[in-house]
């Protein structure tokens, strides 16, 4: 057997690997015109194949109304934009805070856990500023 035959060859199964040239190759692209194109990554929050409706929106709420809080936060800050920011960004944030805290307790996946302590981190940050730039009530 020639050496580049040999070399294209898979030593456990003595078939040709894919992408090198030898015995009914022409070359690097053929295995991969006779090949399905590959599918799209799915984006799921149920790692473990079960599904978990309302672990998932928990963590999805979580997430929204930690982010949304942690903005009003920020613009709180501004002259004229801000007036009423704070109030939002406070109230917003404790709520996010008293579901997803108990929803972290209650994720199924790591997914879910991803992404409630994202929101949980972003709620915190918008509660503080919100507490700093005026409270609760206006």
């Amino acid at each position: 057997m020639p050496d580049a035959a040999r070399a294209s060859m898979s030593q456990a199964t003595g078939t040709t690997v894919p992408g090198t040239t030898g015995p009914g190759t022409s070359g690097p692209g053929a295995a991969a015109r006779g090949r399905a194109r590959p599918r799209l990554p799915h984006v799921t929050l149920n790692d473990d194949g079960q599904r978990h409706p309302m672990e998932n929106s928990l963590s999805i709420f979580t997430l929204v109304a930690g982010l949304v809080a942690c903005v009003l936060g920020f613009l709180a800050n501004q002259q004229g934009i801000g007036t009423w920011a704070h109030v939002g960004a406070t109230w917003l944030g404790l709520i996010a805070l008293f579901v997803g805290l108990p929803a972290q307790l209650f994720s199924a996946t790591r997914t879910e856990r991803m992404l409630i302590v994202t929101g949980l981190v972003a709620a915190f940050v918008g509660v503080s500023l919100g507490l700093a730039h005026g409270g609760l009530l206006p």
